[in-house]
């Protein structure tokens, strides 16, 4: 998707001066520890640059909206928005998993991307493409033996899809395809 990068880079912006009560009432986009979490996102994104079809992922910058990765791929006859929430931990059982607060901010993230692509002279080109926006979870495992590191993906999980000009499209087949994606 032509774009995406600086659309993205748009999106944080925006939602962080018209949503910023909304992200810290929630405790999203404030990094416990940042340079873990950071680590953790690149093992994401590195995952999700795997996936077939191709997808171009995008961190957020410092994790100041929900989604701490973007990516998107062109599926079979529609555009995919995956955003992700990533959780890590150096213990195995304490990764944090989303609340239904967090969830409710997430999900009002997704509603607020499918309106932007409407206004976003950076979509111009996808305005009445078909397009679904997903949200979901990432819980990262972070091994500390010794003297190397290695991340294990703990859990994933999907959690709603948001349709933009998607009529034409088969929605059992779709959510089929974008759960298989959340599952990197």
């Amino acid at each position: 998707m032509k774009n995406f990068e600086l659309f993205v880079g748009e999106i944080v912006n925006d939602w962080r001066s018209e949503k910023k009560t909304i992200l810290e009432s929630a405790g999203l986009g404030r990094p416990s520890n940042r340079e873990i979490g950071d680590l953790a996102e690149d093992y994401i994104l590195r995952k999700i640059n795997g996936l077939k079809p191709k997808y171009q992922g995008v961190k957020s910058n410092g994790s100041q909206t929900p989604s701490d990765i973007f990516s998107v791929a062109r599926r079979n006859g529609f555009w995919h928005i995956m955003l992700i929430q990533v959780k890590s931990s150096t213990d195995k059982n304490r990764i944090y998993k989303l609340n239904e607060n967090d969830k409710k901010v997430f999900d009002e993230f997704a509603k607020f991307i499918k309106t932007k692509i409407g206004n976003s002279d950076y979509m111009v080109n996808y305005k009445k493409s078909p397009l679904i926006i997903s949200n979901g979870y990432a819980g990262v495992y972070r091994n500390e033996n010794g003297k190397t590191i290695k991340h294990n993906l703990v859990e994933t999980k999907a959690f709603k899809i948001f349709k933009r000009n998607s009529a034409e499209l088969d929605i059992n087949d779709v959510k089929k395809r974008v759960m298989q994606a959340h599952k990197l």
